[in-house]
């Protein structure tokens, strides 16, 4: 018949044949572990998420530095045509006089300052005293009638 270690081995197999299939029933239905794969997948799909927005925003300014790249050579372009075409059809309008302009920065400017231009001076931002001893715009007591005795 049945030796007592035949009895023995398979009382011990069928506990932890019976641990195995209890640790599994209970991680399978556990609430705390179903939250926590939860909570794994739910941070699995955040970091995509994010990982695809820095992209698309890296995407976007790249798109954005090229587009501004390519205005600011086309207003290059257009500021050399345009200069280039007032010196031209300007000091071309009358032969033999002097040139009307210069210093555009055209392909045919010296670039040389005039004395005219280096003489000019900023705007005021008050109005100049009509004499050294009437008081200034930014005296207190400027347009103010005082009353006689105050």
């Amino acid at each position: 018949m049945f030796s007592s270690a035949a009895f023995w081995i398979t009382a011990l197999g069928c506990l932890v044949a019976g641990c195995i299939a209890g640790w599994l029933l209970r991680r399978a239905f556990d609430p705390a572990e179903q939250r926590q794969r939860e909570l794994e997948r739910r941070l699995h799909d955040s970091e995509l998420a994010l990982h695809d927005y820095r992209a698309r925003v890296t995407g976007h300014f790249r798109g954005t530095a090229e587009r501004v790249n390519r205005l600011t050579e086309d207003y290059r372009e257009l500021h050399q045509h345009l200069s280039g075409g007032a010196i031209e059809l300007c000091n071309a309008a009358e032969p033999g006089s002097a040139p009307l302009l210069t210093g555009l920065g055209g392909p045919t400017s010296t670039g040389v300052a005039t004395a005219a231009i280096t003489a000019v001076n900023p705007p005021l931002d008050y109005a100049p005293r009509s004499s050294p001893d009437a008081p200034g715009i930014l005296n207190e007591e400027y347009g103010l009638d005082r009353a006689h005795g105050a």
